[in-house]
């Protein structure tokens, strides 16, 4: 499923609106109708980044299309990395906002964690009924008056430099902790996996109880091994050993075990009956006539087995 690849996002909406730089806005529908028009993704593909990034990157994905109704613009976006959905499907960046040259070109769309939105009321993105959307229009490159930025004050680029700041900075260890809950989750499913192998294994009688946990533990280990040139072709190592203990004979015959238990605890002509039994369904006959040939093979059982009688 590619999430909300495809899906029309609204990205901002006509009215007056506030830039990052603090200056106040009417939006017409044909400003928006303007920020459609100019914008050719051959010429010039928006990124999908984190914030806004002075250079535009990284880039988590591209922005594919844009449309306006007359009140609201929409973005439908394409080539996301799984990382970055993820992100988003987890609550990580539940704000978006864009960004625009002078001439309303769209410069990129941003995806914001830690900022509070400017815009109230766009439509959340349908990832599910329980997720949920809002929207801050901030744009560095236009002033929301005339586009010259040669206006701005030294305080409003130093508001825009600590706002910068503090985006890199939440942004990094917002990418930081999703590394390391992926990693986790990764390990975990991992674990799972290996143990339904190594038990499955046990079950055919391959493994014994006592080795289970240490062969999973070096799994996990075989793991980051990478790959080597064996014998029979290039494998990692992980998955030679998974060949191997596959190919092991069984060195358990639990039904062969039980049998024996069960013989050795038995009175002798509860062991007789026991043995007559088992020979009657393998060679399908009668238990008189298994009976003889138990006798006949065991001899000093059959004699105490008479003697218990």
């Amino acid at each position: 499923m590619n999430f909300f690849e495809n899906q029309w996002v609204e990205v901002f909406r006509a009215g007056e609106q506030t830039d990052s730089a603090g200056n106040k806005r009417a939006w017409s529908p044909s400003d928006l109708e303007k920020i459609v028009k100019n914008y050719n993704a051959k010429n010039h593909e928006a990124p999908v980044v984190v914030g806004h990034p002075k250079d535009n990157a990284p880039a988590f994905g591209w922005v594919e299309e844009l449309k306006t109704d007359g009140k609201t613009l929409f973005a439908k976006f394409k080539q996301l990395i799984p990382e970055f959905i993820d992100a988003v499907k987890r609550g990580l960046y539940k704000k978006r906002s864009i960004s625009l040259y002078p001439d309303f070109t769209l410069r990129h769309i941003g995806f914001l964690g830690a900022v509070p939105p400017a815009i109230k009321g766009l439509a959340d993105i349908k990832f599910s009924e329980n997720d949920s959307i809002t929207i801050e229009f901030d744009s560095q490159s236009n002033t929301g008056k005339t586009g010259d930025r040669s206006k701005n004050s030294f305080s409003t680029q130093n508001r825009e430099s600590k706002l910068m700041t503090t985006r890199k900075t939440d942004r990094e260890s917002e990418i930081s902790t999703l590394k390391a809950q992926l990693k986790k989750e990764q390990r975990k499913n991992r674990l799972a996996e290996f143990k339904e192998f190594v038990n499955r294994l046990h079950s055919d009688g391959r493994v014994v109880s006592e080795l289970q946990n240490d062969i999973i533990e070096l799994m996990e280990v075989m793991h980051d091994a990478g790959e080597y040139d064996f014998s029979e072709g290039r494998s990692t190592a992980l998955g030679k050993f998974r060949d191997y203990l596959e190919k092991q004979p069984p060195i358990v015959h639990f039904g062969e075990v039980a049998q024996e238990e069960r013989v050795r605890q038995s009175l002798a002509t509860e062991q007789l009956n026991i043995l007559t039994e088992e020979r009657a369904k393998i060679d399908k006959i009668s238990y008189s006539e298994a009976l003889s040939l138990v006798q006949a093979e065991n001899p000093d059982l059959a004699e105490k087995a008479a003697q218990e009688i």
